[in-house]
């Protein structure tokens, strides 16, 4: 397969007009590097990409579009083997759509971050030129992958609700903290990398649209990592101890929160296709094959992590706690060469461990305070409205498409909670989430 390049004709500054200062310049060679890289090879989705070509084209009945069991971890799944050939194709090809609708949405809130950073430097900053390279790299990854999601002919919501609303708050607040943002923008792009590389290993079993894609994905996103890379390792150890803390403790939140939002669905997918819900959880991220899944997704940026002196003894119990810790690659992308899990079902681990965390918190009441019975009371209460909210909304139909934020399911939680703290305090507020998160392994629907 290959891709096109376009060339541009616009030459870089010489490095005698470029800020070389320390304070803005500590990136000056790498960045004076990918600029020239930037330039000298270059993609433009409409012009590189022939989408009218007849083997571009994307046929919705295509059995190429079936998840590989070496990359989605529901094709792992025993329920997903035994459906029909229909049924996975349709399955695959809106799995398919909703990551790169992820992968672009997730590209809108780090320009709202990078864009903002580029503002705060300083005239003739060769990190500022580097930056709108990359940001322009960024606006033809969204241009590319909503065109092709529109080729599909699905319509795949992306991120989940709340990713939606609250996302593009932190990657402008990334702007104003932007090591953080840069940790943000390798725990959202390797783990991509990772799974795109994979992708390509196997590149015959997938639609020759989606290898083009990715590939241009791939080569530029290139780049963007190494940029990253060396722009936290440039500034982090000269952090103090309480933010080198602070940036060792974001990078496992941030990871873990975007390979659930990159790897697994949203619910929407599951009530579309019918997927039993167990079955479901199984798959993200319960049975031993997805965990093995979930851990190699983050093997990149643990890496990273390891070589910037942020994953101590003081923070792995955070990797192991969010299930993202394992090996350590000797290089990006290095596959996992170990043997395979076999497909496996869920086991009722989680599931008993939620009952007994409720129970606990239900004889911590009732041995801490004098009022146990009236917080197990209003806690049983406030997780029936909850179920009830619940059932009546899968009775109603849930949402499948691209819809704005759930604002009735946040509000019942809000009232919830707010009867529960003047009732209970925070032993009946840890009551009443712990019950509802327990009641929820019984739901009928998701």
């Amino acid at each position: 397969m290959t891709v096109g390049f376009t060339a541009t004709t616009a030459a870089e500054p010489t490095r005698s007009h470029l800020n070389t200062g320390t304070a803005a310049g500590l990136d000056t060679d790498i960045a004076a590097a990918l600029c020239r890289a930037s330039t000298r090879r270059g993609f433009d989705p409409f012009i590189d990409i022939d989408w009218d070509a007849t083997e571009n084209a994307l046929d919705p009945d295509d059995a190429r579009w079936q998840l590989d069991s070496g990359i989605a971890p529901l094709a792992a799944t025993d329920w997903y083997a035994h459906q029909p050939l229909e049924r996975r194709v349709a399955m695959g090809r809106w799995l398919a759509a909703n990551i790169l609708k992820v992968t672009l949405q997730f590209e809108m809130m780090l320009i709202r971050g990078v864009i903002h950073h580029a503002g705060t430097l300083p005239n003739g900053s060769v990190v500022f030129q580097y930056l709108l390279h990359e940001l322009t790299d960024e606006c033809h990854h969204i241009q590319m992958f909503q065109e092709f999601v529109n080729r599909t002919g699905t319509d795949v919501p992306g991120m989940r609700r709340g990713s939606r609303f609250f996302g593009p708050i932190l990657g402008f607040l990334g702007g104003y903290a932007n090591v953080f943002l840069f940790i943000g923008v390798l725990c959202g792009e390797q783990p991509l990398h990772f799974q795109q590389t994979l992708q390509h290993r196997g590149s015959a079993a997938v639609p020759p649209l989606l290898n083009k894609v990715t590939s241009i994905h791939l080569a530029e996103e290139a780049r963007h990592i190494s940029f990253a890379n060396h722009y936290l390792a440039q500034r982090i150890p000269a952090a103090g101890r309480l933010r080198r803390w602070c940036y060792a403790m974001a990078f496992p939140i941030y990871l873990r929160w975007l390979i659930g939002e990159m790897i697994a669905p949203p619910r929407a997918f599951a009530r579309q296709f019918g997927v039993p819900r167990r079955v479901f959880k199984a798959a993200y991220w319960r049975s031993a094959r997805s965990r093995q899944m979930l851990a190699e997704s983050a093997a990149d940026v643990r890496l990273a992590a390891d070589e910037l002196g942020l994953r101590t003894v003081w923070t792995r119990w955070l990797w192991r706690l969010l299930g993202i810790d394992g090996r350590l690659p000797r290089y990006r992308g290095e596959p996992d060469r170990s043997q395979p899990c076999a497909r496996t079902r869920a086991g009722a681990t989680v599931v008993s461990g939620r009952i007994a965390a409720a129970v606990i918190a239900a004889g911590v009441a009732m041995v801490a305070t004098p009022v146990g019975p009236r917080i197990i009371a209003v806690a049983a209460v406030g997780t029936a409205v909850w179920a009830s909210y619940h059932l009546l909304r899968t009775r109603r139909g849930g949402v499948v498409g691209n819809q704005p934020f759930e604002w009735p399911r946040l509000a019942v939680w809000i009232a919830v909670c707010s009867i529960m703290i003047p009732a209970g305090g925070l032993i009946g507020l840890a009551l009443v989430v712990l019950s509802i998160l327990a009641l929820a392994e019984f739901m009928p629907g998701l």
